[in-house]
């Protein structure tokens, strides 16, 4: 058995194939360095859900749609007791929340507004802790909600749940009571 002797000379590396290896694993290492740079600054925003259980919220903000929502907060017993007149049975839940939509639904201009007046009230009591909640229907993308989230997360005094919930929810609730200083609202 003859072996044959290998030519040196004849034998190159195929630079084509490793100037295209090199290029693929630059584009590889970019994308993952932005991805990874991406990722971290999207952890600093927390988004928790609230257990499904009877709870308590100082504010709710139901959102309605992209441009609107209801701001619910203790203005809102205030609201019901000085407008009661136009409420013709008190337990007509329907007309309730038809007068809390008319007179606490905000744009998002104001809801800016009211939202830096709370970090600013909190500011000048330290001692004060807010718990919102924050109700985005399952038909908007929930961009909604992380507009309202960006806007509280810089606060330590500030606790906030995102849940799915629409307005008809609110709607078709069990009851609406006013308790004290309480507005219970059962959905």
């Amino acid at each position: 058995m003859a072996f044959r002797k290998l030519h040196h000379e004849n034998r190159r590396v195929p630079l084509y194939s490793l100037i295209d290896l090199v290029f693929i694993l630059l584009i590889f290492f970019i994308i993952t360095s932005i991805m990874i740079r991406t990722t971290r600054g999207e952890a600093k925003l927390y988004i928790p859900t609230p257990k499904n259980e009877p709870g308590e919220a100082q504010i709710l903000i139901q959102i309605i749609d992209d441009k609107t929502c209801l701001w619910l907060d203790h203005t809102a017993i205030d609201t019901l007791r000085r407008h009661s007149y136009m409420i013709p049975r008190a337990d007509d839940l329907g007309a309730k929340v038809d007068l809390l939509l008319r007179k606490m639904t905000l744009d998002n201009a104001a809801l800016s507004l009211r939202l830096s007046r709370l970090k600013e009230s909190i500011a000048e009591s330290v001692k004060k802790e807010y718990f919102v909640l924050i109700r985005c229907p399952e038909y908007l993308p929930y961009v909604a909600a992380t507009r309202i989230i960006e806007k509280l997360v810089d606060n330590p005094y500030i606790e906030y749940g995102c849940v799915s919930g629409s307005l008809q929810d609110i709607r078709s609730s069990k009851s609406i009571l006013i308790d004290g200083n309480v507005l219970q609202i059962d959905f």
